[in-house]
């Protein structure tokens, strides 16, 4: 079965004025004269990219969209109209985001994430962007400090909404984000907490002591230059841990920890400090 809006790797069974027709064996598909390749001969194998023409028919391309159905990706609006936003994903025929699978109107020449997907009622590639609902409600998979791709789509006054893997939602807050993150970048990311509600928050930083460890040298060489003392500790606000020592009070907190585990500083309400 020839599967539309994904890559398909089909026979070339014979040869027409206006293409070349590919078939998986019990369905053809047409691709283009302008996207024949110059030595393809009938019973080579090609893989293709499967879509639907202006009159709805599936059609075959060498081109390469920029998703596939089941894909999330940060596609620019070219157009409005009564149907609803057309965006490009990198075809001749732009993708259709319909009014009914817009979260709120689109703008053109603006960029969105959208999820490619599949209209079963009339078999045609569309997107949305009502992003939610591809996403899984049981983050039991997930599982703390794992290391995730991460998809930035949403800013918010607590942080940045993400998707993680292309399945699960997660966040992450402004305690953990030490520079502007783009909507739609991808980044590695770590599974920092799963909430009882399965709620997931993200850090851009390896998780546990072993992820901070590389920045105990840093610390106890502050130490020795201050006579051995330092004013910080759990109480310290945040934005000042950050300030100083260019990470998270988390990743302080492991740091300092793991010192005092190895028996390296002693630590207090007032600071920390270097044992002899």
């Amino acid at each position: 079965m020839i599967a539309i809006g994904s890559y398909n790797e089909l026979q070339l069974v014979r040869k027409v004025d206006f293409g070349v027709y590919l078939t998986d064996g019990e369905y053809d598909v047409l691709l283009p004269i302008r996207q024949v390749p110059p030595r393809a001969k009938q019973g080579d194998l090609l893989k293709v990219f499967v879509y639907t023409d202006s009159e709805d028919r599936p059609i075959a391309t060498m081109l390469r969209p920029k998703a596939v159905v089941g894909d999330f990706a940060m596609l620019k609006v070219v157009s409005v109209s009564a149907f609803g936003a057309f965006v490009d994903w990198g075809l001749e025929k732009d993708l259709l985001v319909p009014h009914s699978e817009q979260r709120y109107p689109l703008k053109e020449e603006r960029g969105y994430v959208v999820r490619v997907l599949l209209d079963k009622a009339s078999n045609r590639v569309i997107g949305s962007t009502k992003l939610g609902k591809f996403l899984a409600a049981d983050t039991s998979p997930l599982k703390d400090g794992q290391k995730v791709e991460a998809m930035f789509v949403q800013h918010t006054d607590d942080g940045t909404m993400a998707i993680v893997n292309n399945e699960f939602p997660a966040a992450i807050f402004p305690d953990e984000i030490f520079n502007p993150l783009r909507i739609g970048e991808r980044r590695t990311a770590y599974i920092k907490r799963i909430r009882e509600d399965g709620r997931v928050s993200l850090s851009l930083s390896p998780q546990g002591y072993e992820a901070v460890a590389a920045e105990a040298p840093g610390i106890l060489s502050m130490l020795k230059k201050n006579g051995g003392f330092l004013p910080y500790s759990d109480s310290t606000p945040p934005e000042t841990i950050r300030a100083v020592f260019g990470m998270s009070k988390g990743s302080f907190k492991k740091l300092i920890g793991g010192l005092m585990k190895e028996g390296k500083i002693e630590i207090s309400f007032h600071g920390i400090r270097l044992k002899e």
